[in-house]
């Protein structure tokens, strides 16, 4: 590794030079904002008249055609783009110096390659590039165009004849790191990581699509980035790609992956897995498309189309792991769609039923990482998903009084609209567009004293039962109805397209607490049926000998420990008090701080350090209750575990 000051000019002037932005790099970003800081920055150095330093650029040395140099950039191209435009947009004003910038710091006369220029763009920018460097027209849109454009304004307007203006970029200074890949230098990559540690810069996508790229040579990096790179890239927007990574390496390594571990843990897997590049974009291009297709619902099957439209709207994306899991099982035959479709119904069931019962979702994580470790299973998918749902799953009860007691129109995620959605589904088989249809409440928000006069204690029965779901259908002209009586509305309602909506008056003549409440109750039964809980009790107990992860929804009761893993690290053990202590330690060890997390909770100060029956004292000589059960223990170390952040990094083993 090389790296020094250096003055702009002699930096361009290298003769016989290509810079090139690799295939992989982000396109030119720049706007006018930072135009206009570099713009102001020449102003500066012309008025000062002394060196103005401008950042720094870093980039791979290699050997071209014809003893030319290729100097890859790794960062500062944006830059490096911008300079090379304010020089050209220089040049075609100053007539004086023009034949100077041009052959010196902006082509490579006697080299062919490139079109004789000296930086080459990614290809996204390239014929708007070309375009500007011949001073031919580019007419769609483009960064290039438009700020070599604000260039030339600005110079014109600047007061400044050119050839000052030229003369003062010789002030512009700037650091170098020129890298290689000889194996006795610096990893480009690792240097690429510190340049952007603050995580500012780079999104994790942008940061894996390096890490895969920035090793090979040129041939084979235009290759991989255009046969997978490309293709993934166009399926997401930047926050949605770093989502799918993050899905995807959940699924792939059976543990809670962060959002801002993402890269790391990517990098983790693929060494772990002895991968090459090509190896790893193939797979992620195969489950990209298996996640577009999820985003988008548009599989193959119609079926589970209607499931995923459902998770969608209730902003259920945590199964995506467990989904890609079964897309792929598919694809290779180890299931068919019918199977797939019946293990996602289940889910869906269970994500509806517990929204509607409002009950934390915060634990549906941990079952999808168990259910992402197939080889648990057994070959008996439904068996292993019913079994992790099983402690949780709300029962037909708990469902029914929700829908009868909650407000579910004021609930997120559209519940109401999707309830009647699907309600409306089971009765036509039809797919309901659900951005056209609209919540109707038949007993209006706001009453009038029509609704007063017709129905006894109007005003009490609103605020209570108004936003259940016996008194919401659906409708396509919602505002042309308002608050009308039920009377007048029966007549729009019998002539409703919705057959949810035009059944209203076939069945009541009035409408009042009593036909809300009747109508609570049928659709509520309808709904249990529709989003079954399944049989858990025909179900056989699985056997759960062996590994599992600390968040994992497990029954240990009467189960004997013999493991727990820590970061990788196993410790023999042979009791579940020894899992505490043991564990209680490697906390203390990685940080002493956690332990004033642990005490400012009350449960878990209670649970340890308040009350002694069977202490033990721990590696820092505090004493901790250990008195538990299997149940409370595994509950300690998975809360503390989530308290410090450490939940992907401990597991334990039953036999």
């Amino acid at each position: 590794m090389k790296a020094d000051s250096i003055n702009l000019f002699d930096f361009l002037g290298n003769g016989k030079t290509i810079f090139e932005i690799p295939v992989f790099q982000r396109n030119y970003e720049w706007g006018k904002p930072q135009c206009e800081q570099l713009f102001n920055d020449l102003l500066t150095a012309e008025k000062e008249d002394q060196d103005h330093f401008i950042g720094a650029v870093v980039y791979v040395t290699d050997s071209g055609k014809k003893m030319s140099h290729i100097y890859r950039i790794i960062d500062g191209q944006q830059r490096l783009m911008s300079l090379t435009l304010l020089l050209k947009a220089i040049s075609d004003i100053d007539a004086e110096n023009k034949d100077e910038i041009e052959e010196q710091y902006l082509t490579n006369k006697y080299l062919d390659a490139n079109n004789h220029l000296k930086l080459k763009p990614v290809d996204h920018d390239a014929d708007a590039f070309f375009a500007v460097m011949n001073g031919k027209e580019y007419n769609n849109p483009s960064k290039v165009v438009e700020n070599y454009n604000y260039f030339k304004k600005r110079i014109t307007d600047s007061g400044i004849n050119t050839p000052q203006l030229y003369e003062s970029m010789d002030h512009f200074a700037m650091v170098y790191i020129e890298l290689t890949n000889d194996p006795g230098d610096e990893n480009p990559q690792i240097i690429f990581e510190s340049l952007n540690s603050t995580g500012v810069s780079l999104s994790a996508s942008d940061l894996v699509r390096n890490f895969l790229l920035m090793s090979l040579d040129s041939e084979n990096q235009a290759y991989l980035y255009k046969e997978y790179w490309i293709k993934i890239e166009q399926f997401f927007t930047t926050n949605a790609f770093t989502e799918f990574l993050r899905h995807y390496l959940i699924m792939k390594t059976h543990n809670l992956v962060k959002r801002n571990k993402v890269y790391d843990t990517y990098k983790n897997y693929f060494h772990t897995h002895n991968l090459d590049s090509e190896a790893a974009l193939a797979d992620l291009y195969k489950f990209a498309k298996f996640y577009n297709e999820m985003l988008n619902c548009n599989t193959e099957s119609s079926e589970f189309n209607k499931i995923l439209r459902h998770v969608n709207v209730m902003e259920s994306k945590v199964i995506y792991p467990y989904f890609l899991m079964l897309l792929e099982m598919r694809q290779n035959s180890e299931i068919d769609w019918d199977k797939l479709i019946e293990l996602a119904h289940i889910m869906e069931s269970y994500l509806f039923r517990l929204k509607v019962c409002r009950h934390a979702t915060n634990g549906v994580n941990r079952i999808v990482i168990a259910l992402c470790d197939k080889d648990k299973a057994k070959s008996d998918l439904q068996k292993n998903e019913i079994y992790k749902l099983n402690n949780s799953f709300p029962d037909d009860s708990d469902l029914k009084n929700s829908l009868l007691e909650v407000n579910l129109y004021k609930q997120r995620n559209n519940l109401a609209k999707l309830a009647l959605v699907v309600l409306e589904e089971n009765r036509t088989r039809e797919t309901i567009n659900f951005d056209n249809a609209q919540v109707e409440h038949i007993m209006p928000q706001r009453l009038n004293n029509d609704w007063r006069l017709e129905v006894k204690n109007a005003d009490k029965i609103n605020d209570q039962l108004g936003g259940t779901i016996g008194n919401l259908t659906l409708t396509m002209y919602n505002q042309e109805m308002s608050n009308k009586i039920f009377s007048d509305k029966k007549e729009y309602y019998s002539k409703s397209n919705v057959s949810l909506t035009r059944e209203i008056p076939e069945r009541y003549d009035q409408w009042n607490k009593d036909t809300i409440l009747d109508r609570t109750k049928d659709l509520s039964n309808e709904l249990c049926q529709i989003f079954a809980k399944p049989d858990i009790k025909s179900e056989e107990a699985e056997d759960i000998a062996g590994e599992h992860t600390i968040n994992e929804e497990v029954d240990v009761t009467g189960k004997k420990p013999v493991r727990i893993t820590l970061n990788d690290r196993d410790y023999s053990i042979d009791s579940w008090r020894s899992a505490l202590v043991i564990f209680l330690n490697y906390v203390w060890a990685i940080d002493s701080r956690n332990f004033e997390k642990i005490r400012q909770d009350d449960s878990l100060d209670m649970k340890l350090f308040s009350h002694f029956n069977r202490p033990a004292v721990l590696a820092n000589n505090i004493r901790a209750e250990t008195n538990h059960s299997a149940t409370t223990i595994i509950a300690i170390i998975s809360k503390i575990a989530d308290l410090c952040g450490i939940s992907d990094q401990v597991k334990y083993t039953i036999k």
